[in-house]
């Protein structure tokens, strides 16, 4: 008998190993089972598992996606069945708003109510987008709870709409504008989130899947409105505790899966608490969080995120401003402002232009400026904030990020002259420490080359 010829071949790093045996008497190799007598049904389950593996999930799971794909997309799923729930319920008071079912509802006045419906959405979505279109890539978790958040007021809004004392109409208008936010707030962070879970340049497929996933989400949803809807809208109470419980498991779900991600872009709340932890403890590089640390730190909702320029201590920092803006936002002589910048920064692709007695900062970029200058130039302002709370409030500050000169007996700046020294002096801390700050953060697995600060585009143009 000759040598028996047999290989083993899987799909993927997860899936189930399969075994040919060559036979000499067809000439062929033929699939055979290496389960040592284990039943049929093993072997079923493993290839209906399987099947769902290659339908539901990216190819290559899970080597091809960020490792907090299956635990994002858990809580993601179970928000969208609550929220299809919920949607089925307000649908029915919609209906009944538009007059379905009475005799003297026509026809041509729901089509023209639900058409103006779609016009006041398709404004809001243009004016959305202009408006806040640069946040969504920055703060995308917050931006996706917002969306959801605006989602169930809308649900709520047509819930209660039939009862409203006011005309049917404006609350279609006003449910379109709010649709037409969670759609622009939505589908955008959805995309941004797609980025971040792509590991093999596979973001199609992943949004592809995420479609896929959604979309069975939605048919056990249909599935249970079209079973249960009779009994959950049988009294006024029932339909209130049904609609009320989907919304808060709608929320507590996103709320999980926001907090289910880990990113490791640079947005402005990260790097702060990056930053306030790091001179907190004497700017020590042991100090800095991760990306896992920071990212169950960030405020999601309500939070400085939504301040376009948040800054510590009431300060308010623009980043890529226009210099001609940002002198005349400071008030004062801004011939005598602009000497003073640029003499502090000279040589430098960034320089800070404010008035720390105002607690207002801006950062102007130079052309060509690198990501890392632009860390640079955060940093640069957050330790400006910092040593000059310490001289004028006595905030307290370690010994090795104070400024050489600045001490909490220093005289409170209240002139440009004045507040440039200390400005400058901060500079001499920065070139000493940053560089120990940078590694550090790379180290720790920080994107430091992709920077979402929400910077403006204005551009100093050299001499």
């Amino acid at each position: 008998m000759g040598e028996r010829v047999m290989y083993q071949e899987r799909k993927g790093t997860a899936g189930r190993p399969s075994t040919y045996l060559y036979l000499p008497s067809c000439s062929a190799f033929r699939s055979v089972d290496l389960n040592d007598g284990r039943g049929g049904v093993e072997g079923v389950g493993a290839r209906m598992v399987g099947w769902a593996r290659e339908v539901f999930l990216p190819q290559g799971y899970p080597e091809s996606v960020s490792p907090d794909y299956l635990h994002y997309q858990f809580w993601d799923s179970m928000q969208a069945y609550c929220s299809s729930i919920a949607g089925a319920l307000s649908l029915q008071a919609t209906l009944i708003g538009l007059g379905v079912g009475e005799g003297t509802a026509t026809p041509l006045a729901a089509t023209l109510s639900w058409l103006l419906k779609d016009g006041s959405g398709m404004v809001a979505s243009i004016a959305f987008a202009y408006w806040k279109g640069t946040q969504l890539d920055c703060n995308s978790k917050q931006w996706r709870l917002f969306a959801d958040v605006t989602n169930d007021l809308n649900s709520l809004l047509r819930l209660v709409g039939p009862a409203l004392p006011v005309p049917f109409l404006l609350v279609l208008c006003v449910s379109g504008l709010l649709a037409a936010l969670v759609g622009v707030a939505g589908g955008s962070t959805r995309a941004a989130l797609a980025v971040h879970q792509a590991r093999c340049d596979n973001m199609a497929d992943i949004s592809a899947k995420d479609g896929s996933q959604e979309t069975l989400v939605n048919l056990a949803a249909l599935v249970t409105n079209l079973t249960l809807l009779p009994s959950f809208t049988a009294t006024l109470s029932t339909t209130w505790v049904t609609f009320l419980t989907c919304v808060s498991l709608h929320l507590l779900a996103n709320h999980r899966a926001m907090r289910a991600l880990t990113l490791a872009s640079l947005n402005r709340p990260r790097l702060l608490h990056l930053l306030s932890c790091w001179a907190a403890d004497g700017a020590s590089p042991a100090a800095i969080p991760s990306p896992a640390d920071a990212n169950l730190a960030e405020p999601l909702l309500f939070g400085p995120a939504f301040i376009t320029d948040y800054f510590p201590h009431r300060f308010r920092v623009s980043i890529g401003c226009s210099l001609h803006w940002a002198l005349q936002r400071c008030g004062g002589d801004p011939g005598v402002l602009y000497k003073a910048a640029s003499g502090a920064f000279k040589g430098q692709r960034y320089m800070l232009c404010g008035s720390l007695q105002r607690r207002q900062l801006h950062i102007v970029y130079r052309s060509g400026i690198t990501t890392e200058e632009e860390l640079e130039g955060v940093v640069m302002a957050f330790l400006c904030v910092l040593n000059y709370c310490h001289a004028t409030q006595g905030t307290p500050l370690s010994e090795r990020l104070i400024a050489p000169g600045i001490t909490t007996t220093t005289t409170t700046t209240t002139t440009t002259t004045t507040e440039y020294e200390l400005i400058t002096a901060v500079r001499k801390v920065v070139v000493r420490e940053f560089p120990t700050l940078l590694k550090s953060m790379e180290e720790l697995g920080w994107k430091v080359d992709k920077l979402q600060f929400g910077a403006d585009e204005w551009r100093l143009m050299d001499d």
